[in-house]
């Protein structure tokens, strides 16, 4: 009888969980949440950062930038799976008991315009060719491309976009709320001790 396979790491493991991310309109916030502060991080990086963390703070801003301006621009063309502004109903869904906190029409339409312009600036390929998407996506020749990035004057061509959002969602947050429960990570039932992992970082 072959031996069962055994995990890598054990049960160890990290996700999203723990924030009770269950209707749709928190996946929303979730993405705002993200974007302050993946964004704060690199105005102003940790004591003991390296390049490596500035990168990994920018590549998780556009992410959530690019994420948003989707939301914000698209229309429901695809294959109803997408969340965008242009179906508030999926977002303020009577069920969650803030279907009256749905925006009125014109203020939908407003959001719209606005994100259609971040979509021409920053994601459509037709009338550029470093978009967002092309930077973020798998290895290609695009890659290597020089491109500098303007954190603070993106940020500015959203804020208002997104607070006018927030005013009509309820006010949660989840990633910056609560500490790392550093036990989970290095020190205490760390994965270094973990069967299979044992001295492993990488």
């Amino acid at each position: 009888m072959a031996k069962p396979m055994r995990r890598l790491g054990g049960n160890w493991s990290v996700s999203r969980g723990g924030f009770d991310k269950t209707e749709h309109y928190q996946t929303i916030l979730y993405e705002i949440e993200m974007l302050r502060f993946s964004y704060g991080r690199i105005l102003r990086p940790p004591d003991s950062a390296t390049y490596g963390d500035v990168w990994a703070y920018l590549e998780s801003f556009l992410v959530h930038y690019r994420n948003l301006v989707h939301f914000f621009s698209k229309d429901n063309d695809g294959d109803g799976t997408d969340l965008v502004i242009a179906c508030p109903t999926v977002i303020w869904e009577r069920e969650t008991g803030i279907g009256d906190r749905r925006p009125k029409q014109e203020d939908i339409e407003e959001m719209r315009a606005i994100g259609k312009e971040l979509w021409r600036e920053y994601e459509d390929r037709k009338h550029k060719n470093d978009t967002i998407s092309k930077y973020l996506q798998h290895c290609t020749t695009y890659r290597i491309a020089a491109k500098e990035w303007f954190p603070i004057e993106m940020m500015s061509k959203i804020k208002e976009l997104v607070e006018k959002l927030e005013s009509s969602l309820p006010a949660i947050k989840w990633a910056t709320s609560e500490p790392v429960d550093r036990d989970h990570f290095l020190g205490g039932n760390s994965m270094s001790t973990h069967s299979g992992m044992k001295g492993q970082i990488i």
